[in-house]
């Protein structure tokens, strides 16, 4: 069997676009997770479609006979991604976010074992949570850390932002910059794509300590503290998990 360079180029470009397809759908996840079911499912047929044009010239079960295998092999092969948006994935889609504390760290200098000072005397606080998002679409969350002191009154921080308004420096966009260049930390609001968890260490600054004390003793005479997800436009709380001591 003998492939003409007019079905090579046709196989080499379909092979090139499936690819292209697949590697924008799972670099995408987020973008795609706010468009609907059925048009992720187009998204991958299309992909399964060019895959199946780039092997069609080496087929010679079907030479000279493209529409039989359009019908055959490629009607079939697409309708799987359709049924899987469609049925499959919505009967499978939990409820909301959940969300756990995979470990508690201060920033500290491992030569004192002491909480750095960037500037200010602020205890960073830098849980590492992961968050998974159960939905069938894309949803953001704010992070939020609340605590209760003896005199049963809260403290709510609001975890370093990704985009701090304003001109002016401060402590919060100080912060930010000197952490950003780790991919490790991540900033409010998370992007949560539909099925799929962020891991990561959030970071508050501790700025209430009005009498002296440290962070860890600070939570070690408070009541339970837990972390709060809110929807970043509406503040309505997504999901509530407790805080483990350092």
């Amino acid at each position: 069997m003998i492939v003409g360079w007019r079905q090579l180029s046709l196989s080499v470009f379909a092979i090139t676009l499936a690819t292209v397809i697949l590697v924008f759908f799972t670099q995408n996840l987020v973008l795609l997770g706010n468009q609907s079911l059925l048009l992720r499912a187009v998204i991958v047929a299309a992909a399964i479609l060019a895959a199946l044009i780039a092997v069609y010239p080496f087929n010679p079960l079907f030479t000279n006979r493209l529409g039989v295998y359009a019908l055959v092999v490629c009607l079939p092969a697409t309708l799987p991604s359709f049924f899987y948006f469609l049925y499959m994935l919505p009967i499978q889609a939990g409820g909301g976010i959940t969300a756990e504390q995979i470990q508690s760290q201060l920033i500290t200098d491992s030569s004192s074992n002491g909480i750095i000072e960037v500037g200010f005397a602020y205890p960073i606080y830098t849980p590492t949570i992961t968050v998974t998002n159960n939905e069938l679409y894309t949803r953001s969350a704010d992070v939020y850390l609340r605590m209760t002191d003896g005199n049963n009154e809260d403290a709510l921080f609001r975890a370093v932002r990704r985009e701090i308004t304003g001109t002016s420096l401060s402590v919060e966009s100080t912060v930010r910059n000197m952490l950003s260049r780790n991919d490790e930390y991540e900033f409010s609001p998370l992007e949560l794509a539909p099925g799929r968890s962020v891991t990561g260490r959030v970071v508050f600054i501790i700025s209430d300590l009005n009498d002296g004390s440290t962070f860890d003793e600070a939570l070690g005479r408070s009541y339970p503290a837990q972390f709060e997800l809110r929807d970043p436009a509406s503040s309505e709380i997504l999901t509530v998990f407790p805080l483990d001591k350092i």
